[in-house]
Parts: C-alpha cells; sequence; structure tokens
C-alpha cells in the first residue's frame, strides 16, 4: 500500500465506528489466507459467500484488524454500512495520494488489449501499476489501487460492467487523469437491455475524470458526439479511420500477422508497424499512441513503440504445431464485433482453407437469435470454408452459413469438435471462438497441441 493508515483515520475514510486499538495498517486484504504486514481483512459479501463468517480465520492467519458491517465478537475492528462501498473508498483515499498518473480503459472491446499494450510499452520507461487478469469489477479495482506503490509513476485501470451504475461507482474511486473508450458494441444485451443502455454506462467513466484530464474517444464510434458531451471541459483526443479525427490513418496494409499504416496527427505523418494482426488492433493501436502522448510521449516515438507484437492467452493467440492446422485461440470472450474482427483476421493467415469454431454469444436476451444469424451471414461473406458450431444457439450461426452454400457442421460436445479438427493438417487454420460460457478452451485442451 503507497501510505501507511492508522485503523481511526480509516474509520473516518469510510464513515464508520472503530472498536478496539487504534493500529496502523499498512496493507488491505479481501482473502483471509492472504495476510502481509499489518493488514486488515475486508469482510465483503457475495451471492454465495459471507466474509464475515472468516473474520476468526483471518485473526488467526495474521490480520491485526476487520472491517465488518456487523458485530463479530472481535476487535481492533471498524463496523461500516457496507463493507464493498468502504473497500472503494480506502482505494479511492490511497489513489489521490498517488502523485503519478492514472489511467482508466474502458469499452464493448479493445480494452484489456489497450490497457495490455499500455502497460508493455510504458513499463519500459517507468514503473507501471495494472489491472491483473479480468480485475476490473467492483472488488478488483481497489485491489489493483492498493497496490500501488513508491515504485509506481503509472496506473493503467481497466473497468468492465456488469450491471447499469457499476462503472459510475468505479469511476468514483479510480478518479482518472487520462480515461479511454474504446467503443460501444452490442455485448450485455441482457443486462443492459439497449445499446444506447450501453453506452450511457461506459460513458460514465468519463464524467469521473479529473477536471484537468483527458479523454481518449474514438472518433467513429456513433455515441462519440455524446460521450464528447460528458467530458464537459475536460481535453478530448480523437481517433479514428477518418481524417476528421485528431488521430488518424491511411495506407492500411493487413497481413497475417501484423498491420501497417500510415498514422497522422497535428500535420505530422509517420508509417509505422502495428505488432497484432487485425484492422481492430490498429484502431486499439491509436487509442494506445493518444494516452503516450498525453503522458509526454513524442508522436514520431509513440507510434514506433506499437511494432512489438502483443501476446495475450486466449486472445487471438496463435498456436503452431507441426503438421497440424494454425489454430487462433481467441477463447477468452466475444461479441458480435469482436467475432467479426477476429474472422477478418482469420481470412488474413496464408493458407488454403479457414475454419471459424464458435461458441454461443453470452448476454444477448431478445437479440440472440438475429446476432448469431449475422455472424452465420457475415463469416459466408467474408470467405470461411468451413463454420462447426457448439450446440443449437452457435448452431443458428451454423444454418446461415449453410442456407448461403457454406459447409456447415453443430456438434454437441467440444470433444466431438476436437476430433472434427484432427481431419485437417497444416494447410487450414481455425479460429476459435465463444463466450466465457462457452468454454471453448476445451476444444484446444482436447487437440492437445
Amino acid at each position: 500500500m503507497l501510505i501507511d493508515l492508522f485503523l481511526s483515520k480509516i474509520a473516518e475514510i469510510c464513515q464508520g465506528e472503530l472498536i478496539g486499538d487504534d493500529v496502523l495498517i499498512s496493507s488491505v486484504e479481501t482473502n483471509s489466507k492472504e495476510s502481509k504486514i499489518s493488514s486488515l481483512f475486508v469482510a465483503l459479501k457475495g451471492d454465495r459467500f459471507d466474509g464475515h463468517d472468516y473474520v476468526s480465520q483471518a485473526f488467526e492467519n495474521g490480520f491485526l484488524a476487520a472491517l465488518v458491517s456487523q458485530d463479530v465478537g472481535v476487535s481492533p475492528a471498524i463496523v461500516v454500512n457496507d463493507t464493498l462501498t468502504a473497500y472503494g473508498e480506502i482505494a479511492r483515499y490511497i489513489r489521490h495520494s498517488f502523485k503519478g498518473k492514472v489511467v482508466a480503459v474502458t469499452g464493448s472491446n479493445g480494452k484489456t488489449t489497450v490497457k495490455e499494450w499500455l502497460s508493455h510499452i510504458v513499463s519500459e520507461h517507468n514503473g507501471v501499476l495494472k489491472t491483473k487478469n479480468n480485475e476490473n469489477n467492483q472488488v478488483g479495482v481497489p485491489k489493483t489501487l492498493l497496490d500501488l506503490s513508491e515504485d509506481h509513476q503509472v496506473a493503467i485501470i481497466e473497468t468492465g460492467t456488469s450491471y447499469p451504475g457499476e462503472i459510475e461507482k468505479m469511476g468514483r474511486v479510480i478518479t482518472p487523469d487520462i480515461a479511454v473508450l474504446t467503443n460501444a458494441s452490442g455485448c450485455h444485451y441482457s443486462g443492459f437491455g439497449t445499446l444506447d443502455a450501453i453506452a450511457k454506462e461506459k460513458g460514465a467513466l468519463l464524467s469521473s475524470t479529473s477536471r484537468s484530464g483527458s479523454v481518449v474517444l474514438n472518433k467513429d464510434d456513433p455515441f462519440y458526439v455524446y460521450w464528447a458531451g460528458l467530458a464537459k471541459g475536460r481535453v478530448i483526443r480523437s481517433f479514428g479511420f477518418d481524417n476528421d479525427a485528431q488521430l488518424w490513418v491511411d495506407d492500411i496494409l493487413l497481413c497475417d500477422d501484423h498491420s501497417v499504416a500510415r498514422f497522422h496527427y497535428k500535420g505530422e505523418s509517420v508509417l509505422g508497424r502495428v505488432g497484432s494482426p487485425g484492422r481492430h488492433q490498429i484502431a486499439n493501436g491509436m487509442a494506445v499512441v493518444q494516452v503516450l502522448l498525453c503522458i509526454g510521449w513524442t508522436f514520431k516515438s509513440a507510434v514506433l513503440a506499437l511494432a512489438d507484437s502483443l501476446v495475450i492467452p486466449g486472445r487471438l493467440q496463435k498456436i503452431y504445431s507441426e503438421n497440424r492446422p494454425l489454430l487462433l485461440n481467441d477463447c477468452y470472450n466475444a461479441s458480435p464485433k469482436s467475432v467479426n474482427a477476429a474472422i477478418d483476421v482469420l481470412q488474413c493467415q496464408k493458407v488454403e482453407n479457414t475454419v471459424l469454431v464458435l461458441g454461443a454469444l453470452g448476454e444477448l436476451g431478445a437479440l440472440e437469435a438475429s446476432v448469431h444469424q449475422e455472424i452465420g451471414r457475415y463469416a459466408f461473406q467474408s470467405g470461411v470454408s468451413c463454420l462447426i458450431a457448439l450446440g443449437p444457439v452457435a448452431g443458428i450461426a451454423s444454418s446461415v452459413f449453410s442456407s448461403l452454400g457454406g459447409k456447415a457442421y453443430v456438434f454437441d460436445t467440444h470433444s466431438e469438435i476436437s476430433q472434427k479438427l484432427k481431419e485437417l493438417n497444416d494447410s487450414s487454420a481455425v479460429l476459435i471462438k465463444g463466450s466465457r460460457s462457452a468454454q471453448m478452451e476445451k476444444v484446444i485442451e482436447d487437440l492437445d497441441y
């Protein structure tokens, strides 16, 4: 933790009541087994667990005190109305004690890539704290910020969302100096209902940005004007594929493992190599460049920094094996826009045959059928050689693909798909894609590359 705090100060921050001795705290943890030096245990409540059941265990494991929302007969303790809110307030206090730059990234697609790309580039020159794995919710954001230390000059925080109002709450904790909003697209329909609601939720991050801060926005997104309005007096830095954006590109060349584009900004132009394939990665790269410009990089150095390839497990990760098809592991998650982007990368591969292995996309609500139909149509129009679907929902895409004249299959299990793929050789490339609920990584596990 960036600074040590006495329990009395933490109680003041959380508007809680201190019971027992006022001791100095050096770390704040939510796992009762992860005691560090002078640790405070936060008893969070979830749908399937209650941290209050583990308070005694936490003390046995070396914790000095507990943050609780009910009296559990231990001290020292701080009693608050809601431990999750209090956890966020402690993180917010620590964040405002940090003198470096805080960057927050959100969007329907690309936020993890932008976060990882930025972290990789900036860490070559500065100490960087970043969101780990998928810890981008109301628990993960405070957890990340509480790891701030004197060794960090930049913090890069990813924010996701599961319900309306969640990003607003996280934004209050983060108060970013720089906010990045990559796009809004059709995911989480079951939780938000409409694309407008999704855009509103993502836009909440902009309202929480420091008044003297900057916001990086996708000029090509239909909600750009709305988001720019939310940014109010903050500096707006736009990017896009047309020259009405502040940062834009042309002369695009899409290759199997990278792209080339000419980047334009304020009268300067730089021909740059983007180390990850796909048009969508050029867009992500532009967002990265805008953030680098915000923190003092020159335009040329920012563009050239995109050349290094970025490999994120489960996100268009290439897997090779002798005399077997090239696998594009994109199993981490899926939205309609990300599926299309992945298909585009598949079609750039230097092979005779391309195969899309599709698991169902989740959280689509009433749009489930139409979205999968459109995926089948897009795959066929893009020239995919074969579509293999897992289960009846993904099978909707397969049916459309087949009706248009494409070769398609539907299987009930991951192992059946794996067996089908074993018929292929190195003249094929296979994209494996689906939402987390589809567990498409099991196909790769069965293939045993």
